[in-house]
Parts: structure tokens; sequence; C-alpha cells
């Protein structure tokens, strides 16, 4: 058997399971209300350095679909349980083979907790303290830009930051998931950084 794939996205580590296994549960397209059905499911564990550890799952649906979505949360600091609720990602079909994924980012608004944003690579840089689109490129990123020109007839957030894998790109999935969801709850993305305290 294959050993597991292991990488860093700044502060988070990301240990990928190196075969697909069988899975059932609901498609994020089918909604949370949606009919069991079977896929093929990649696992990783992601960890941070303060204290986050979980198990997410990149699966193909029988019915077409692809997804990236918690599946365990096994210890952390509270923040981290926003992405059993909000820390989903769709992987919408492209031409054959291919799949693209928008780049929405958790950000921190007035509700006190992250919800997902549009941003720009500008934004997502930050968030990864790196530049992103190399990130997902040497991750196994086919190719970058907005999701628009990747995702032919995109109208909706059509030129906004957005990646293209092929059927192999399992890891740059997981890479842009780490960078968009759980980077932004560690790095509290949104909050106001300048207001310093006074003792």
């Amino acid at each position: 058997m294959s050993e597991d794939i292991e990488f860093n996205v700044g502060l988070i580590a990301v240990t990928m399971r190196p075969e697909d296994v069988d899975f059932t549960g609901v498609s994020v397209a089918s909604g949370r209300a949606g009919v069991e059905q079977s896929g093929r499911l990649r696992e990783a564990v992601i960890e941070s350095s303060d204290g986050l550890r979980m198990t997410v799952g990149c699966t193909v649906w029988t019915d077409g679909s692809a997804d990236v979505q918690p599946l365990d949360f096994l210890a952390g600091p509270d923040p981290y349980r926003r992405l059993e609720a909000a820390g989903r990602m769709t992987l919408g079909e492209a031409a054959a083979g291919r799949r693209v994924a928008l780049l929405r980012t958790l950000k921190y608004g007035d509700r006190g907790y992250p919800t997902l944003a549009s941003v720009t690579w500008d934004d997502l840089n930050e968030v990864a303290g790196t530049d992103v689109a190399e990130l997902l490129t040497s991750h196994g990123a086919v190719a970058i830009g907005e999701y628009g020109e990747l995702k032919g007839g995109a109208r909706q957030h059509a030129g906004h930051p957005a990646f293209m894998v092929d059927e192999g790109g399992v890891e740059a999935v997981f890479a842009a998931y780490a960078t968009t969801r759980v980077l932004p709850i560690m790095k509290r993305f949104g909050i106001e950084r300048d207001v310093e305290a006074l003792y």
C-alpha cells in the first residue's frame, strides 16, 4: 500500500491518504436534506499549530458532483467548530475529466463568526502568507484564473479567483481547503489587526 502524502500550507499540516475508498453520504449539491448516495472519497487529516485536528473528505459522487466536506472534528479550539457548518467546498465539472473550484474564503464580519466571502488574489495571498496561485500549481492544479474563464458559461462570481484540477488533482484541492477554510480562522481574517492593546 502507498504511503500517505504529507505537506504544509503555512502553519497547517495536511496528511492525505494515498487512495480513494467507498463512501456513503449526502453530497453538497443535493443540499443538507438530500438523499444519501455512494461515492469515492479521499480522506485527509488537517492539523494546525494551535491544536486543530480534523478529518475532511474529497468525494466524487455517483450523481457526478464532487465536493470537500468535514468528516470528523477530533480536537481544537472552539472557533474551528465553525467548519462543521460552513466548511464545505464544491468542485464543478469543466472540461472532460476536469473540475473547477471557486476560491471563496471564510471571513469574519459583523456577525462575530466567519462566513464564506468573495475575495481577491491579494486577499488569498495575505491569508496564506504566500502566492496562492503558485501554491496550488505546485500541488497539482492544472489552471489558475477567474472562475468565468475556467468554467465556461459561469455568470455568478465570474471574475473571482478559481482553480482547475484533473482527476488526480486532489492534493491541490486539500491545499485550497486549508487556505480558504482553516487559515482564515487561525488568522481571524477580516478582523482589524491595527488596534493594539495598551498595558
